[in-house]
């Protein structure tokens, strides 16, 4: 993938998302934080990405999930239990 993002890359699909100030700023962080250690600072783009990417490699048990909250502590059960 080209660092330039300046168009959407083929096979990707725009998604809007909100998200809490708190959430923007931890991306940021997290971004900053690879360019002081060394790395480039992706995209927030790139950073969702690879959280989506990650997740799906889980087996997460989504039976009868009423709320995001619910949702969250699934996936870090799923991530807890997750093995290669």
């Amino acid at each position: 993938m080209s660092r330039f993002r300046s168009e959407v890359p083929k096979g990707l699909f725009r998604v809007p998302i909100s998200i809490t100030k708190e959430m923007d700023a931890w991306l940021q962080e997290l971004a900053s934080e690879m360019k002081a250690s060394g790395g480039y600072k992706l995209p927030k783009s790139y950073i969702l990405r690879a959280l989506i990417d990650a997740a799906m490699h889980l087996k997460v048990d989504v039976s009868e999930v009423k709320t995001e909250e619910e949702l969250a502590a699934r996936f870090l059960s799923a991530i807890k239990n997750y093995k290669k």
